[in-house]
């Protein structure tokens, strides 16, 4: 029997990790329309960095092989890191009054 060889990086996952991050950033937006500032901070932190992740592991897909990520999922995945990295980051400066 041969023995397969687990990918860790597969389509399947970013695109699972891309759909995560844009849920976690419409889960940003909502609490933040309801004045829930407490809540909108944890989502965005926490969300933040599951899109930023998301977003290195489709660039490392796309340069390991070239098919197993196309140009979309790289872009999108890069707009939620930007969009929700950001936040996160501005959030952290402000928590910490820098």
């Amino acid at each position: 029997m041969k023995e397969r060889k687990k990918e860790p990086l597969t389509t399947r996952r970013i695109n699972g990790g891309a759909i995560f991050s844009g849920i976690g950033f419409l889960l940003y937006l909502a609490a933040r329309a309801l004045g829930w500032e407490l809540a909108a901070d944890g989502i965005c932190i926490a969300f933040g960095v599951i899109a930023v992740l998301t977003f290195l592991a489709a660039a490392v897909g796309r340069q390991k092989d070239k098919e197993l990520v196309s140009y979309s999922l790289l872009w999108g995945t890069g707009a939620l890191a930007l969009l929700l990295g950001g936040c996160a980051v501005l959030t952290i400066k402000m928590k910490l009054g820098l």
